[in-house]
């Protein structure tokens, strides 16, 4: 898929955002919170590896 640098960079962000998200509702033992983060981190992760691959 050829995606636009921005597009990569935001969701780049996003992955970043939501570690440190899901971080902090681990830390402060907010679970419900930290397990709709984490499947948010793992949704843009795909999105982001899909982003990247070359030749698809």
């Amino acid at each position: 898929m050829n995606a636009p640098a921005w597009r990569v960079w935001l969701v780049t962000a996003l992955v970043i955002g939501w570690a440190l998200l899901t971080f902090r509702f681990v830390q402060t033992a907010q679970w419900p919170m930290a397990g709709l983060c984490f499947l948010l981190l793992i949704s843009n992760a795909v999105t982001l590896w899909r982003l990247t691959q070359r030749g698809r």
